[in-house]
């Protein structure tokens, strides 16, 4: 467990201090985070993603309104909304295993979609796939695979706001 928890921190710390000691002869880290960016507005692009999760067999445990809550605050910003989604048939098979609880504070998937101040809206999320290769293989194959469906989903968020 050690192990697992020390190659997470050097993970993030590569992560977010590789473009800083990059040169051109290194071949490039893969992104901690990926996004893909929407043909449509924010509105529209939210709710394809709702009904991509749904008939992906997913569900929305939660959805987070960033802005809404700091409006409460004073703050105006632009659109993000952070969703909380979970595969019971994933989350299951990390939660009955002991050894692999230590990855539930990445556990529900989250995704978010925002807009930026210039309007261009946005699909974020963790980048499963090159964390997955750091974990023991039962755990690693769990993240793959999951991360997989949810590659899927936005695939075909994007597809349909695309026609």
């Amino acid at each position: 467990m050690k192990k697992t928890l020390t190659v997470i921190a050097v993970l993030v710390l590569t992560a977010f201090l590789s473009p800083f000691s990059a040169t051109a002869s290194e071949p490039p880290q893969p992104q901690m985070f990926l996004q893909s960016e929407s043909p449509e507005g924010f509105a529209k692009t939210v709710q394809v993603f709702k009904e991509e999760i749904k008939a992906g067999g997913w569900s929305i445990l939660n959805i987070t309104n960033l802005p809404g809550v700091l409006s409460a605050k004073g703050y105006t910003l632009a659109p993000v909304l952070i969703f909380d989604v979970c595969s019971g048939k994933y989350s299951a098979k990390i939660l009955s295993n002991d050894e692999y609880r230590m990855v539930t504070p990445l556990m529900p998937c989250r995704t978010s979609v925002y807009m930026t101040s210039t309007g261009k809206v946005f699909i974020a999320r963790l980048n499963a796939q090159a964390m997955a290769p750091m974990f023991d293989p039962g755990l690693a194959e769990i993240m793959l695979k999951s991360s997989t469906e949810v590659e899927t989903i936005i695939d075909k968020t994007l597809k349909r706001l695309s026609k």
